[in-house]
């Protein structure tokens, strides 16, 4: 019973409840598991349960279309990860070497297999945590790292640890960034909506585009600096269909404002996720193809076992990942986009804010229209943008598009499932984060400062 509240309570962490503090409590029950129980095989299938449970509940809008063995299958992955946890309880009882070993498989799912997936990482629970502004010091490992810090002072509660997880709640609160502005640009980021949602949306990909010219003509007011369209905005193969390119055309010159829109493509040979942007006179000025790809759903390895799973699985061709990664330039300010999931990567993301003055995130969201998908997707963005002090707009096909400030904070977002648009300012930040200039080396600096409360406890150890 206790491991089900646990596995409830880090799901409720996540949208649609989003309840921040929940998460470190689940990890103050798992920790207290982890005291009580002996090295059995009950332990392994604890762990196993929490992991799994958590992970199917949150990521429930993943089987929303696809059927339930596909999310069954996630799920189990995330279950066996925890696996090795109950192994280490064979050989110590004491609790903080659970935190260093919590946060090496965390880095282990998000790299592996296929890239990894690292949505379920404690960190991206935490948007509206007070101590968010960890993450710009460390990266989402050391934010990881402090939501497991607090769990274990919940552990073994008294008086002088209650005041210091108060101490760690509150303390970063202090923490804000100043941006040192490179310049400013106007937006008008459109939500052009879909003629329907699911997996069969861009089966009418030509409507999914006209809707996006038509949004943009009809809502667009003013002359903003760049348009800017989602992911899939652009279905069809702009450089090979005519009469999308001459529509581009029109429209940029009509509007007098470039263009930054998503689209898929041939122009390389092979099957690519693009970000373009286009001049105000229709030509392309700049091309970034998207180099994160999702497996099993802009790729599907192991295609002959897969299909044995969903028979969805021949729906979906093979997306590459291309060599351009150019940045899109707009009156002086260097904007880099970033393609939906794309967001899971701490060194893509890095590496797209320390090449640029703000990030532009291009997502599609109608695949999973309906669920908490869209709103967990929002709450990674915030915590990236703090984390890499950008701001970050970020547009989708049918929402929720959002505007987010360098500390994370949404300051303007649309409804979902809504022909929309967001106008205003991005500002463009010159200075980083110091999680961002540590790059690479934020990850092992998180890891090794995670050993702290296990050192501490051998000092006081008599």
């Amino acid at each position: 019973m206790v491991i089900l509240i646990a596995a409830l309570l880090f799901a409720a962490s996540f949208e649609p409840l989003g309840l921040w503090f929940a998460a470190p409590i689940a990890y103050a029950l798992l920790f207290r598991t982890l005291i009580k129980q002996e090295h059995t095989p009950r332990l392994y299938l604890k762990l196993f349960l929490f992991a799994f449970i958590s992970s199917a509940v949150t990521l429930m809008w993943a089987g929303k279309y696809v059927g339930f063995l596909p999310l069954a299958f996630l799920a189990l992955l995330h279950g066996l990860y925890y696996l090795p946890l109950a192994l280490l309880r064979k050989f110590t009882s004491n609790i903080p070497i659970f935190i260093p070993a919590i946060l090496s498989v965390e880095e282990l799912r998000s790299r592996f297999p296929f890239a990894g997936f690292s949505w379920m990482r404690l960190a991206f629970s935490q948007a509206d945590a007070p101590y968010l502004s960890i993450v710009s010091l460390g990266g989402t490992t050391l934010l990881s790292a402090w939501v497991l810090f607090i769990a274990l002072l919940i552990t073994k509660l008294n008086i002088r640890r209650a005041t210091l997880a108060l101490v760690l709640i509150l303390a970063p609160l202090l923490i804000s960034h100043n941006a040192v502005a490179t310049g400013k640009i106007s937006y008008a980021a459109v939500q052009g909506n879909t003629p329907s949602v699911g997996l069969g949306f861009n089966d009418r990909a030509k409507a999914v585009f006209n809707l996006h010219v038509d949004t943009t003509m009809d809502l667009v007011s003013a002359s903003p600096d760049v348009i800017i369209w989602p992911e899939n905005a652009i279905d069809v193969d702009p450089f090979a269909d005519t009469g999308v390119s001459e529509s581009i055309r029109s429209l940029t010159t009509e509007m007098n404002t470039p263009l930054i829109a998503g689209a898929v493509s041939r122009v390389s040979g092979d099957l690519e996720n693009i970000s373009v942007m286009y001049g105000e006179s229709g030509e392309v000025v700049s091309l970034y193809s998207k180099q994160y790809l999702t497996p099993f759903g802009e790729y599907i390895p192991l295609r002959s076992i897969a299909r044995l799973v969903s028979g969805f699985v021949d729906d979906v061709s093979d997306f590459s990942a291309g060599e351009r990664i150019d940045n899109h330039v707009i009156r002086g300010v260097t904007l880099a986009p970033v393609i939906c999931f794309e967001l899971l990567s701490d060194s893509l993301v890095r590496r797209a804010a320390q090449n640029s003055d703000a990030l532009v995130v291009q997502t599609n969201s109608a695949t999973f229209a309906g669920t908490s998908e869209s709103a967990q997707q929002l709450n990674i963005t915030r915590i990236r943008a703090m984390e890499n002090a950008r701001e970050i707009v970020s547009v989708s096909t049918i929402g929720i598009s959002a505007h987010i400030d360098v500390n994370g904070r949404v300051t303007q977002q649309t409804d979902e499932d809504v022909r929309a648009v967001l106008q205003g300012e991005i500002q463009g930040v010159s200075n980083q984060s110091v999680a961002s200039r540590l790059g690479g080396l934020a990850t092992p600096l998180a890891l090794l400062l995670s050993f702290f409360p296990l050192v501490l406890h051998r000092i006081r150890r008599p």
